[in-house]
Formats: C-alpha cells, sequence, structure tokens
C-alpha cells in the first residue's frame, strides 16, 4: 500500500458549537499538519472558521465535504448523518490514504475496497438520561426525542468490530466493553493538553469549577462540596467558569438560587466562556478543582489544573479519579457531597499544616504533562504507522 500522507477525517456534531469534542478535533487536525499530512474534513455542519479560530486558534484542511441539498438539513444526529452522507464519504475516501473516524459507526460498511481505515472513539456510550434517569430534567418532549433515537437506533451507532478502535481513555473503553463487548486497541488515544501553556501563579484562597455550565456537569453537586467543605475556611471564594449551550441560563439560574439558600453568594462569580487567558489566570491562583460529573471519561479541565499546580477533588465513579489520578495517587476521590464536603475540608486543613506539601503538587504536575502533545502526536504517529 502507499504511504499515508493525506488523511480523511469523519466528524458529525458542530466544530464551530465549542466544547471537548470540536477541541479535541481541532488538535487532531493540528496534530496531523505537524505530521507532515493533509487533512481532509467530512461533516454535516458549515464550519465558522473565526469563530473556531477564536477558540482553538489558527488551523488548516485542505479540503472539507459536507452533504449536498436538502440532506444537510436533516443531519442533526449521528446515525442519520451518516446514513446521509454515504455518497459524500465515499468520494473523501477515494481522495485520502486513511480515514480517522471520529466515534465511528455505519459508515464503515461503505468503504471503498482496501481503504485503511480506523476509529477515535472520544464519547461515551451511554447517555446522560440512562445514567440519572432523576436527575435529568428534561420535559417530555425531549425524552420522547431520546425513546425515538433509541428506538431505531439513532443515536449510538456501532463502531466496526472488524477495524481499530481507539479509545480516548479507559473509561471509555469501559464502556465499549459493556454494551459492545468491544475492546480498545492500543495505545490509547489521550487527548491532547497544552500542559505547557499553564503555569503555577500566586495562589489565592481560591476554588475552582471549570467546565460547561450545564446540568449534566452537576455543577450544582460541586457547589454543595464547596459550601460545606469551606465552612471553617470563611476566607475561601469560589470561581465558576465554563462555556455555555442552550441549557446555560436555565442552569445558572437554578444555580444562584442554590447558591443564595447556601448563604454564599459573596464568595461566588459565574463566569461564562472565558478566553483562554482568563482560563490561564483563574486556573494559576486557584488552590483546588472540584469535578463531580460521574460515568464519564476523564475531563481536560482537570489536567489543564494539575498543569497550573491545583489539586484535583473528582467524584469517583469518572475517567478523571480513574485515569488521571491514578485512584487517588496524584490527587482525590469522593462518592457523595457529604464525604467531598469532608475531604475537601481536610485538603484545606492539609495544605494549611504543610501534610498537602510542594512534592506532592509536583509529582501531580508531571503526571500532567503525560497528556501533552509531545506525547499525543507520539501515540498519534504510532497509530498511522500500524496503519501503513
Amino acid at each position: 500500500m502507499s504511504k499515508i500522507e493525506k488523511v480523511g477525517i469523519v466528524v458529525t456534531f458542530n466544530l464551530s458549537a465549542g466544547g471537548g469534542g470540536p477541541h479535541v478535533v481541532i488538535d487532531l487536525i493540528n496534530a496531523l499538519h505537524d505530521l507532515k499530512k493533509q487533512v481532509y474534513l467530512l461533516t454535516p455542519f458549515n464550519l465558522d472558521y473565526k469563530k473556531i479560530k477564536s477558540f482553538y486558534g489558527k488551523f488548516k484542511i485542505e479540503k472539507v465535504f459536507y452533504p449536498q441539498g436538502i440532506k444537510k438539513y436533516f443531519c442533526r444526529e449521528s446515525t442519520t448523518s451518516r446514513l446521509l452522507m454515504i455518497k459524500e464519504f465515499q468520494e473523501m475516501a477515494n481522495e485520502v490514504d486513511l480515514i480517522i473516524d471520529i466515534d465511528g459507526g455505519v459508515l464503515h460498511n461503505y468503504l471503498p475496497k482496501n481503504k485503511r481505515y480506523l476509529v477515535w472513539r472520544i464519547s461515551c456510550v451511554y447517555s446522560e438520561l440512562e445514567k440519572f434517569p432523576l436527575a435529568m430534567k428534561m420535559g417530555w418532549k425531549a425524552r420522547l426525542k431520546y425513546f425515538i433515537k433509541d428506538l431505531f437506533n439513532l443515536r449510538r451507532p456501532k463502531p466496526s468490530a472488524k477495524h481499530n478502535v481507539h479509545a480516548v481513555d479507559k473509561w471509555t473503553e469501559k464502556e465499549m466493553v459493556n454494551f459492545w463487548n468491544l475492546k480498545s486497541a492500543k495505545p490509547y488515544l489521550y487527548p491532547e493538553i497544552k500542559v505547557k501553556e499553564f503555569q503555577k501563579g500566586k495562589k489565592k484562597n481560591q476554588i475552582i469549577i471549570f467546565g460547561r455550565i450545564v446540568p449534566n456537569k452537576q455543577v450544582d453537586k460541586s457547589i454543595k462540596v464547596f459550601a460545606k467543605g469551606t465552612e471553617k475556611f470563611k476566607d475561601y471564594r469560589l470561581i465558576i467558569m465554563g462555556g455555555e449551550s442552550p441549557d446555560t441560563k436555565y442552569y445558572i439560574d437554578n444555580l444562584n438560587e442554590i447558591i443564595k439558600e447556601l448563604n454564599i453568594e459573596n464568595k461566588v462569580e459565574i463566569i461564562k466562556s472565558p478566553g483562554f487567558e482568563k482560563v490561564k489566570f483563574f486556573l494559576s491562583e486557584s488552590k483546588v478543582i472540584i469535578e463531580s460529573q460521574e460515568q464519564v471519561s476523564m475531563t481536560m479541565p482537570s489536567i489543564e489544573a494539575m498543569s497550573s499546580g491545583c489539586i484535583v477533588l473528582a467524584v469517583k465513579n469518572s475517567g478523571t479519579y480513574l485515569d488521571i489520578l491514578e485512584n487517588g495517587k496524584y490527587g482525590f476521590g469522593f462518592q457523595e457531597i457529604e464525604d467531598g464536603s469532608k475531604i475537601l475540608e481536610k485538603i484545606l486543613n492539609d495544605m494549611e499544616k504543610g501534610k498537602i506539601n510542594k512534592k506532592f503538587i509536583e509529582s501531580a504536575t508531571r503526571r500532567s504533562k503525560d497528556f501533552s502533545g509531545e506525547v499525543f502526536r507520539k501515540n498519534l504517529r504510532e497509530i498511522i504507522e500500524n496503519n501503513n
């Protein structure tokens, strides 16, 4: 087979919307260029280049394939998009040497003969509604939509069992095995974190919650951990920052009610859609990051926080605790609000007494380097060479 010089990427979510998924795809595009590959893209959503650059910086794509005509108005779900983009997928496949399909499903059945193909599984398998049926605040229309998607298998297309599927982390592989009996190819392709961009600054008595401000991130749980865990540390303040979605306005109203009930209004600041410089600044001066989202793969904010010298307090039932913190070796874990509050109080007390010292924080900071751009490119190069 010919040497791999042109790589096609399949993405069915909106790269212009912001968030973790678009972030890792843009990083993938830039890494491929660093490896001297030309990049082609198949996506159902028109790219807003200016907006994407404002989120993630410069990127280059040699050619973009979109669904044509009336089809593009129906490409809003992963399976539907894939079924409607078969023709465009085959057109792209005929122009490239290797296809990297983000999440996978359906299209592998329409590959041209002898075309090299692999999947990078970055999404969890189980939906938020399946994980938290009582906690997810959805109207009957939204729940009906989920039911229809499941009925016709429109939400969770299975990746190809005949091709390499590289999970983004161990948690994602765990879900793949549980639901599809499908193991990840090795190496895992952990996302690139620009750890060199983050620096430890002069630390304040400040705790941070960082990630999209939406219900499934369980920011409300983290706020309650903060409120109870800092009862003996009255001078600590809380920064809540992250991206927005259609649910954000409603959710912030809900969070403000909780903040008022907990009587911590004067301690909390909410920052919507912060720029990269603001993110770096607030992480650099914070001491602890709280992550409460359960049953989800490892999060980029936790690694960025570790790079900035923050201690990570994460819920145990998550990829962050399993993979990044290595079950507590590089940070702390909790299960419920009550024990999370007690652990936070102990962290602050031990920091004050010097029991959590510079050596521990430096070891966690070194751990964050395992997710650097250099490591990402090394793993990506190995995966590509295995397909040569």
